[in-house]
């Protein structure tokens, strides 16, 4: 008896099922090779990125370390051609486009201190592919060039944001603020305390003589006035407005005379000096002469302290004043300040 012949889409289908298990094999075979590729390839990578953050946090070490030198050949080499230096604070505040302009304010810095050295703070680096950005508090020890006898610090945000060009890590973007300045020894703020003493002194004298350009060339732009009780209460912000206020003050008295009872205090914090007095202006009245008054007044003036490069000396501006009137009445019946 003859065997009946196998139909022939039984054959195809043995070929199908043959073939689909061998694209099943091929394709997890692959899978499992793309997959370890591709873990060694993410570990390479991690690897990379890692070695680049300490290429990165070294090559910020050795900026703030040319910087602590003063060596400016150094520096510039660590720059694109078209960096930016933005300088938040201080004399030399602005923005500094291009080598030559970050060339010349580094030589400013340089100018201003004779000796540099320098401490960073938690340093963060953060790398992806070719950019990288570095940021820390950085306290710079300085020597004032003028002043050689001082010691002083300067607390500053520092943010390098970097380029690999070339294979090498540049400098983009800079920013240097301000955050913090002062003395490291208290012994050493004699001077800008006397300098201070000596700015207040001055201006209350100003105001004695009803010398309005005496008295405004301490202000800044941007100060405040607060004068607390009598004619003329109010706050009065700017240049304009409180060059207003002294003119009113000089046309109500005709002659000023002032007395300090006691040695003014005074307190320095980062680059603020502020001065506190109880301060007695012996008053005569503008439209009767023959009237005297006492004004006893709670004074406190708040400095700013800028280094000016011109002078090498320290430069001290109104910020904010206060004129708060404690007492006053007849002179014959004067009150002790």
């Amino acid at each position: 008896m003859s065997q009946a012949k196998n139909p022939a889409w039984m054959y195809v289908a043995i070929a199908f099922i043959a073939l689909t298990l061998v694209l099943a094999g091929l394709t997890a075979y692959y899978y499992m090779q793309y997959s370890t590729v591709n873990t060694n390839y993410e570990t390479l990578n991690s690897q990379y990125s890692n070695q680049q953050s300490y290429v990165v946090l070294s090559d910020a070490l050795s900026h703030w370390n040319y910087i602590s030198i003063e060596n400016l050949s150094l520096l510039a080499k660590q720059y694109t051609t078209n960096a930016t230096l933005d300088w938040v604070g201080g004399a030399l505040s602005g923005t500094y486009n291009g080598i030559s302009s970050i060339e010349s304010v580094w030589n400013k810095f340089f100018g201003l201190w004779s000796a540099v050295w320098f401490y960073a703070i938690n340093p963060s680096v953060t790398v992806n592919e070719n950019t990288a950005n570095v940021s820390a508090l950085v306290q710079f020890v300085v020597t004032p060039a003028k002043e050689n006898y001082q010691v002083q610090y300067l607390n500053i945000d520092y943010k390098l944001d970097y380029i690999n060009t070339g294979g090498q890590w540049l400098i983009d973007h800079e920013v240097w603020a301000v955050k913090g300045a002062g003395f490291s020894s208290e012994n050493q703020n004699d001077a800008l305390i006397n300098a201070a003493l000596n700015n207040a002194y001055s201006h209350w004298n100003a105001i004695s003589i009803e010398n309005i350009s005496l008295v405004m060339q301490q202000y800044a732009n941007n100060s405040v006035l607060y004068w607390i009780g009598g004619a003329l209460n109010g706050t009065y912000t700017g240049y304009t407005s409180i060059e207003g206020v002294w003119n009113k003050f000089f046309s109500i008295w005709s002659a000023v005379w002032f007395y300090s009872a006691y040695t003014p205090l005074v307190t320095i914090n980062g680059n603020a000096v502020t001065v506190n007095s109880t301060i007695q202006f012996v008053v005569q009245r503008a439209t009767n002469q023959s009237q005297f008054f006492y004004i006893n007044v709670g004074y406190t003036i708040v400095y700013k302290v800028t280094f000016n490069a011109h002078t090498g000396q320290y430069q001290l501006s109104i910020m904010s004043e206060t004129f708060k009137v404690d007492k006053t009445g007849p002179l014959s019946q004067v009150a002790a300040p």
